[in-house]
């Protein structure tokens, strides 16, 4: 490793400088969270083999062993069903602690792990607003959303500060999980470790800065905001808050009551209390601070959409697949969309996608989207209930030979949507978006993970 790095670490942990050595010898950690927007922990286990062993960072985290592999390729993982993150990335949200019906952001989103978390929080109550600058990441971001099933997140691409305008003192909660040096990363992702400097860490530091400064503009009074890395260094951590709370008299830290990890360096003015996790802690490494902003200002508010009036057959549609409607729908420009929260109006920033994206008025007929049977909102009317080897066919962009009532349907897995085909009574037509298909090449061949 970088010798200046090494120099770091070994000021920064002393006694347990030793202890870092030996630790990144090992293989990484890795892990996965159990989605509880789709299944819960007793039907999760029903139907794989994945390991059971608990990580501590989240209640519906487990480890993967080391046969673990393949797993973005299998059924369960197209289902939606678990999300594979590294066991710690769970802990910012475990400390942020989010509740049905509140307001979030997650200002720099992709891939979406913490995203996809808050989301099961939620329970499809309150909103989350989730960004990413970047544009190909954001597209990830919104397949991952989508998969996980959430009727009620809105996704955005745009910079921090055009977030802050339009959401001025609107959220409950915000997370800032900054780009850093990662360091953190370095056992997982040897590329972090080959791009590490000085200059760099102090770079990373300055645009840290003004992110925060961005995720407080956007923190209603009285709300909580959590700043989170995957880096080591004093510098773009305990250094960032006491800096940020220097110039933030209205904001203070919390003791998070946190179970794993430990306290914060530099134990001075307000970063005593944050969690840092080190690769020592069964984790990878990260420095996670929540804070509050006293109550003391307005609260800040944003109209609705207005929606162009749903033609009646297209109603009748989505009444003949969903078990129930959606509290709200709206609809521009031929596309329709569905959510369990009113559909907010997110003014100049680049709107990637809002809640559920139902799908399309073809002239006179409706055309269903992916995402609507991914959604967890609610079950399905018309259902093809499919084994391993179909399943595995369906996913590599297969029709299927299956006899089942005409019109599109919902394709599942052991109870589970996978997706959805349109069947002529004795074929389906298989509608499994094709970037997401399993080629022959790397598939697995098994239901189970």
């Amino acid at each position: 490793m970088n010798r200046q790095f090494l120099e770091q670490m070994q000021s920064l942990l002393k006694d347990e400088y030793n202890d870092y050595l030996d630790e990144m010898k090992k293989e990484p950690n890795r892990g996965y969270r159990i989605n509880l927007l789709k299944t819960d922990i007793e039907d999760f286990f029903a139907c794989t083999d994945l390991s059971n062993e608990p990580t501590g960072f989240c209640s519906n985290g487990y480890r993967l062993r080391k046969d673990d592999t393949s797993l973005g390729r299998s059924i369960p993982y197209a289902a939606g069903l678990f999300y594979i993150q590294e066991p710690s990335a769970s802990a910012a949200v475990t400390i942020m602690d989010p509740r049905p019906g509140m307001k979030i952001l997650d200002l720099c989103a992709a891939p979406g792990s913490k995203s996809t978390e808050i989301l099961e929080k939620l329970n499809n109550s309150g909103i989350l607003v989730a960004n990413e600058i970047n544009r190909s990441r954001s597209e990830v971001l919104c397949e991952n959303v989508e998969r996980c099933g959430a009727a009620n997140a809105v996704i955005l691409n745009d910079t921090p500060a055009h977030i802050a305008d339009q959401f001025a003192s609107y959220f409950d909660m915000v997370l800032c999980d900054a780009p850093c040096s990662g360091e953190g990363m370095f056992r997982k992702n040897p590329d972090a470790e080959k791009e590490w400097s000085i200059e760099n860490v102090c770079s990373c530091a300055k645009r840290q800065k003004e992110i925060l400064e961005d995720a407080y503009r956007c923190l209603k009074p009285g709300g909580v905001l959590v700043y989170s890395t995957c880096t080591l260094n004093t510098v773009e951590n305990e250094d960032v808050i006491n800096a940020f709370i220097s110039e933030h008299s209205d904001m203070h830290t919390q003791d998070a009551h946190a179970s794993f990890g430990r306290g914060a360096y530099n134990r001075h003015n307000e970063s005593l209390y944050a969690v840092r996790i080190m690769p020592m802690d069964h984790g990878e490494g990260h420095f996670i601070c929540r804070m509050i902003k006293e109550d003391n200002g307005e609260t800040g508010f944003l109209s609705a959409k207005k929606s162009e009036k749903i033609p009646e057959f297209v109603l009748s549609f989505l009444d003949s697949q969903l078990s129930k409607r959606y509290p709200y729908l709206y609809m521009n420009h031929d596309k329709v969309y569905g959510g369990t929260y009113p559909f907010i109006e997110t003014g100049r920033c680049m709107l990637v996608r809002q809640q559920v994206y139902l799908g399309r008025i073809q002239k006179d007929r409706f055309e269903p989207s992916h995402a609507m049977y991914m959604s967890s909102y609610c079950s399905f009317r018309n259902t093809v209930n499919l084994s391993d080897e179909q399943a595995m066919s369906f996913l590599m962009g297969n029709a299927l030979i299956y006899p089942s009532e005409r019109g599109y349907c919902s394709m599942q897995w052991k109870g589970f949507p996978i997706g959805f085909g349109k069947s002529d009574g004795k074929t389906i037509k298989n509608h499994y978006p094709k970037k997401l298909r399993i080629s022959e090449r790397n598939r697995n061949g098994t239901g189970t993970v």
